[in-house]
């Protein structure tokens, strides 16, 4: 039916409708349409045109509002089911995924609800009894028979002022009043924003706890556990039980597994019986919960300090309050009650309370100790770099003589994003003690290293980029804990770390200079000035991290270098740093020049080889014909057996790897075959 033929649509006694809403199929096609008429009275009342019979009647079975928004869109995009068609609209508008059901609470069995099977269904009810009533009946049905993780807002006159309060204080205004039925339409009439509303939503929660696997807790346990209410059992993506318990004021998420969660059942069966758990009724108790997440939880992402939901950047402040950040396009602010499940280590530390007003980057420049102003820009685009969700993020490597404030500039980067106590570890001394560092940090902070070995070079690229590990759960069984992250890493050191390449290519660069003895500071004069703007420091970089995503959509990179995504992430977040535009692309590329130099001149093979070309300009030969070649030549080079490798196969490989940053240099280095033996020939030229 066209635009047209809607407008023309008459009722035979009703007459025209005031305002008309069509409900698509999954492919687009108007199936029903949902008419208002308005009475003299100023009442309204609604009657349904079926479009596929062409009469005034509602099918038996009704599609959802959007429905073809709702199919197209991504399985893990929550969707917002509201009462009417017009609060649908409304956020819509706003760029929400948002549902309706026609006929409301008593029509609801009517409705074909399938399309939301295994989704996020966040309900959001008129403020009424009977919308209360809706949303109650409407979550319990998505729950038992569609698998659905239905949360309900749980809109009272007490939540809407605390954030209708927050808004007004925002725009300098009073609080407008809340009349019976106010709904989603008249929150986005009175000018709320997507951080308001988000803020709302993240007041979600099940309506019903035994449907929502919980464990009521008796009034008493409650009262002695500080507040809380029940158990809420889920699974991760990867398959691990986690447990939400509900305190006075915030919700907390633990691992089942974990000793503080078995403390936790043990103290509370004390709180109800006066009496201690035995260990066996405990590890009971822990497998049932562990049972009922696994194989009849929700299945929700958790995260480490950052994580995403649909458009929304989420930060766990990390104070015992359990507040959080939310950052989107339109700005950001501090929430109560943060949708993004996110976990917690011993070692977290929390956050400072960011500024409302006045963030500003340039603040952190006298706390770090940088040469240059594009290593400035290196080093806060590092930070702005972390906050992106997923990765893949660069490698930051600080490197300069003692004196340099290499572990000091560690600490203030990572206390912007991540402080914990300790703030920098020792270098791990293997691939599982890196995965254990990252199951439980957002940033990898190891100082002072002398060195990096080869097997934890690759294990570092691979974390930095995103990659798996793998590694046998228990050493009585052959069962395979799995585990892939994506995590920042920041390293410091003497030496230069990123002797091989592949590390150097994924790796932001940094050199300090050293301090003059009568220009250091104190540490306690330090660290007051510091914790004094941090809270302004920090605004900036959230200031900066929401025009990243306001902006990444549009931004178009020329070129893409090494970790280009990172590079755009970056690029998009330039106008709230003050940068001109391409400014941090062109720092970015000069750090990797100086980087591929370093690399170079630290590996005796990729020197050996540079320095054949600048003396020949070309030369091709076999491998152990390049070997005698560098070795009679370049001897000061190439003595060390250990650098320089004595077997053709070594060298071929230690020859690949350093490809990369030599053709950026201008040596192109080809492997091919000739003859009819097939032998392999390299050939080295300047390009």
């Amino acid at each position: 039916m066209s635009a047209q033929n809607v407008a023309d649509l008459a009722h035979p006694q009703a007459g025209k409708p005031a305002a008309s809403y069509i409900y698509h199929n999954q492919d687009g096609a108007p199936v029903l349409i949902a008419n208002r008429f308005n009475k003299s009275d100023g009442s309204k009342f609604f009657m349904p045109f079926d479009v596929t019979r062409g009469e005034w009647k509602a099918p038996e079975s009704r599609p959802l509002y959007n429905l073809d928004k709702v199919t197209n869109a991504a399985p893990t995009e929550p969707v917002i089911l509201v009462e009417g068609e017009k609060c649908a609209d409304a956020l819509t508008a706003l760029g929400y995924l948002a549902t309706a059901t026609y006929g409301g609470c008593n029509a609801l069995r009517k409705a074909d609800l399938s399309p939301l099977r295994n989704r996020t269904v966040l309900i959001w009810p008129d403020f009424d009894e009977p919308g209360l009533s809706y949303a109650e009946k409407a979550a319990d049905t998505l729950r038992r028979e569609y698998d659905a993780s239905a949360k309900v807002i749980p809109i009272s006159e007490t939540l809407l002022r605390k954030v209708m309060l927050r808004r007004e204080a925002e725009h300098g205004s009073n609080p407008p009043t809340y009349c019976k039925g106010w709904d989603a339409a008249d929150a986005v009439a009175c000018e709320w924003t997507k951080a308001h509303i988000d803020n709302l939503l993240s007041y979600a929660e099940p309506s019903d706890p035994a449907n929502a696997n919980a464990k009521p807790a008796s009034p008493d346990t409650a009262a002695s556990s500080g507040g809380m209410a029940d158990i809420e059992v889920w699974k991760t993506p990867d398959g691990e039980p986690y447990a939400t318990l509900r305190f006075d004021g915030h919700f907390e998420h633990w691992p089942i597994g974990s000793g503080a969660f078995k403390k936790f059942l043990s103290f509370q069966h004390y709180q109800e019986t006066g009496k201690m758990l035995s260990q066996a009724a405990l590890d009971d108790q822990r497998r049932t919960y562990e049972g009922q997440a696994l194989f009849g939880g929700d299945t929700q992402p958790v995260f480490n300090r950052i994580g995403r939901l649909g458009r929304t950047v989420y930060v766990d402040l990390g104070g015992t309050d359990w507040k959080a950040v939310a950052i989107n396009s339109e700005g950001w602010q501090v929430i109560d009650h943060p949708p993004a499940r996110f976990t917690r280590s011993r070692s977290m530390e929390p956050l400072p309370m960011p500024a409302t007003s006045g963030g500003e980057i340039n603040l952190l420049r006298p706390f770090l100790n940088t040469a240059t102003e594009a290593d400035f820009q290196m080093l806060v685009a590092w930070l702005i770099g972390c906050f992106h969700p997923k990765g893949p993020y660069p490698i930051l490597i600080l490197n300069g003589e003692q004196g340099s404030a290499k572990s000091t500039t560690a600490r203030v980067l990572r206390n912007l994003i991540d402080p914990a106590n300790p703030i920098a570890r020792s270098a791990p001394n293997s691939e599982q003690d890196l995965v254990i560092a990252a199951k439980h940090n957002h940033v990898l902070a190891f100082d002072n290293l002398s060195t990096i070995k080869p097997m934890m070079a690759d294990a570092f690229c691979r974390i930095a980029t995103g990659g798996g590990f793998g590694t046998r759960k228990l050493h009585t069984d052959s069962d395979e804990m799995l585990f892939s992250a994506t995590r920042p890493c920041l390293l410091n050191g003497i030496p230069d770390l990123a002797g091989r390449p592949d590390l150097a290519d994924r790796a932001i660069i940094v050199s300090l200079p050293v301090i003059p003895p009568t220009e250091r500071a104190f540490e306690g004069e330090f660290d007051k000035a510091l914790n004094a703007v941090m809270p302004r420091i920090l605004a900036g970089l959230l200031d900066a991290v929401s025009a990243a995503l306001a902006n990444l959509a549009s931004v178009r990179l020329t070129e893409r270098p090494r970790m280009a995504d990172f590079a755009k992430w970056v690029s998009a977040a330039e106008p709230a740093l003050g940068w001109p535009q391409g400014a941090f692309l062109e720092a970015y590329a000069a750090n990797r020049d100086s980087g591929d130099r370093a690399t170079v001149e630290g590996n005796p093979v990729g020197l050996a080889i540079l320095k054949l070309v600048q003396d020949e300009v070309r030369w091709s030969g076999t491998m152990t014909e390049l070997k005698a070649t560098l070795r009679n030549r370049y001897p000061l080079l190439t003595d060390d057996p250990y650098s320089f490798p004595r077997q053709e196969n070594k060298l071929s490989a230690a020859i690949r790897r350093i490809v990369p940053p030599l053709r950026r240099m201008g040596v192109e280095i080809s492997f091919a075959r000739q003859g009819q033996a097939g032998e392999r020939v390299l050939k080295i030229r300047s390009a």
